[in-house]
């Protein structure tokens, strides 16, 4: 039986274990941020975050005896990272001042199921009744996780921003998922991570210079250092370099699917490390989270592996 690019279904399956290792330092990176981002500008967090996870992957890019990337597929690469590393985390922190965390990330579930239908108006994916129900059980699971009764009494007048913010988030990065897998087949994944990374803290660099980033040195207390290098190192080289890795080995819905495990792990880090409450209501959402997961990388890899080669790959 064989998985996508002609693999085994055990490629498959190390793709999702990849997914889920790279949203579990997702959701750690939320906490990191929550606690460091108080000290600084938070397009200057996003600009040292992949800033340092690019000098991580640079070296180890140096050592690559892979092909080198043609100056044509190098730009449009840049021009996708810069929407996914760029664009994306500068929007996501904007739409936070204008509504409430859970409400942010309830809207960015929303991203599996846009990649779903734009990799299958791509010929990456097939839209099966199973694979649907995941997407949406998962979705719907993450609703029911982080709905507060608090949010229905937020003043919504600016709510609409940062609604706007977070569609601008999910299509960005419904776009990298799918417009990348050309590159990812035909590249070292590593190289393309690495340079992704690299565009998309070149695009934050005006932006936080016109917001005053650059103006004094950053003045991190001790812990807060830690929190920018585990950001940039772990939150970043390796938990996009394993999205990534993932993207090259499996259908773009069946990872995309995974980023609902982003705000559930921040949250069971908040219960662990903050003491946070975990409510019955939770735990209901997380099973409707891991079972739209389930279901939706459920079913033989053969068939995804047959319409990618149909797809051109």
């Amino acid at each position: 039986m064989k998985a996508p690019n002609g693999a085994t279904s055990n490629t498959a399956m190390h793709a999702a274990i990849a997914a889920t290792l790279a949203s579990v330092l997702f959701g750690a990176s939320v906490v990191a941020t929550r606690y460091v981002v108080s000290q600084t500008q938070p397009v200057m967090l996003a600009f040292l975050r992949y800033a340092i996870a690019s000098l991580c992957l640079l070296p180890l890019m140096l050592r690559s005896t892979t092909p080198r990337i043609p100056a044509r597929d190098l730009v449009r690469i840049a021009l996708l990272g810069a929407l996914f590393f760029g664009v994306f985390p500068w929007c996501f922190s904007a739409a936070l001042t204008y509504s409430p965390s859970g409400r942010v990330a309830i809207e960015a579930a929303a991203a599996p199921l846009v990649t779903l239908f734009v990799s299958r108006l791509k010929g990456y994916d097939r839209i099966t009744p199973l694979k649907l129900v995941g997407q949406v059980l998962a979705f719907v699971g993450l609703y029911i996780a982080l709905r507060s009764p608090a949010d229905a009494r937020i003043d919504g007048t600016q709510l609409w921003k940062g609604d706007v913010l977070m569609a601008i988030v999910v299509c960005c990065g419904a776009i990298y998922n799918v417009f990348s897998r050309p590159y990812l087949k035909q590249y070292a994944t590593l190289k393309v991570t690495a340079w992704s990374m690299a565009s998309g803290a070149v695009a934050l660099a005006p932006i936080a210079a016109m917001s005053g980033a650059f103006s004094t040195a950053p003045s991190f207390t001790t812990n807060g250092w830690f929190a920018v290098i585990f950001l940039g190192a772990l939150g970043g080289a390796l938990a996009f370099g394993a999205w990534i890795w993932a993207l090259e080995r499996s259908t773009p819905s069946k990872v995309a699917v995974f980023i609902t495990l982003n705000p559930i792990t921040a949250i069971l880090l908040g219960a662990v490390l903050l003491h946070e409450p975990i409510t019955l209501t939770f735990v209901v959402g997380l099973c409707g989270v891991l079972i739209g997961i389930v279901l939706t990388n459920y079913g033989p890899a053969a068939r995804d592996g047959v319409l990618l080669a149909a797809a051109g790959e």
